[in-house]
């Protein structure tokens, strides 16, 4: 009896500490929690309709499909600013549904010309980015966070990270010319406790070498300002925006998305 007891404080503690390390973030969804590639997960193959997806704006970009094993977004005018994401303005989301902790990744999004994708459209002062953004699980409050990759006005060639709370938005970068492709990977790690750690690297498809978003030289992956109060599930996807006319037209674009959740697997007694 006494050994049992013993054994029962062990399993107690083990799994107060587990649950403790669950609530510290970051180090709680990439190393303690063990997170499990999603069927969510979408390589874009061939030429298609983009299908799969919570949708939300989609007029004020429709022509975004799949070109060529890509994410394709194509924005050629941007009338009364209806792609931008700022503030209370809120362009075309395409997303999937997904419960915290997770991993989202992002490979080789952003910018680039109508005639290659792959080709960095030059910085002329405009506001011209593709990215990921999460949402909360009402579209039509303006409570999101974002992390894109273009052209930040006079900042050229940067990634961007913004939060938007009841439509009041806080933005950074990483400085001009820190993405010279105008392309870059983009990690989100969705903590347990509901924060987001962000990262991003030089595109790279076979060796990850992920730097924490370092806005404002803050080294600490957090996006800018105050965060959103997210429930246990959001939106996460990809936007492609503009701010004004300038820069335009361009496309954006994205090799694959890969989605990694907690999956509980529950045994009946």
């Amino acid at each position: 009896m006494k050994k049992d007891l013993n054994n029962m404080k062990k399993t107690i503690t083990c799994m107060f500490l587990i649950l403790s390390t669950l609530g510290c973030g970051q180090s709680a969804s990439e190393n303690t929690t063990k997170l499990t590639k999603s069927s969510k997960s979408d390589n874009f193959t061939g030429d298609a309709l983009l299908t799969g997806y919570i949708t939300n704006n989609a007029e004020s970009l429709p022509d975004v499909k799949i070109v060529s094993d890509r994410y394709r977004a194509h924005l050629f005018e941007n009338r009364n600013n209806k792609t931008l994401h700022y503030k209370k303005a809120q362009g075309r989301l395409d997303a999937k549904k997904v419960s915290f902790p997770f991993k989202f990744i992002a490979r080789n999004i952003g910018i680039g010309t109508q005639q290659n994708s792959q080709n960095p459209i030059a910085s002329t002062g405009g506001f011209n980015f593709a990215g990921v953004q999460v949402h909360d699980l009402n579209l039509d409050i303006r409570n999101s966070s974002h992390i894109v990759v273009g052209h930040r006005g006079k900042t050229g060639f940067t990634v961007e990270g913004k939060n938007t709370v009841n439509g009041v938005s806080t933005v950074d970068d990483i400085g001009a010319n820190m993405a010279p492709t105008g392309r870059a990977d983009i990690k989100v790690v969705g903590n347990a406790d509901h924060s987001l750690t962000i990262y991003w690297q030089q595109p790279n498809q076979d060796v990850d070498n992920w730097q924490l978003y370092d806005g404002y030289k803050k080294g600490n992956g957090r996006l800018p300002g105050k965060q959103a109060k997210y429930g246990k599930e959001v939106y996460i996807g990809l936007i492609t925006y503009a701010q004004g006319s300038k820069g335009l037209p361009f496309v954006g674009t994205c090799d694959s998305i890969e989605i990694y959740e907690q999956v509980i697997n529950t045994t009946l007694n």
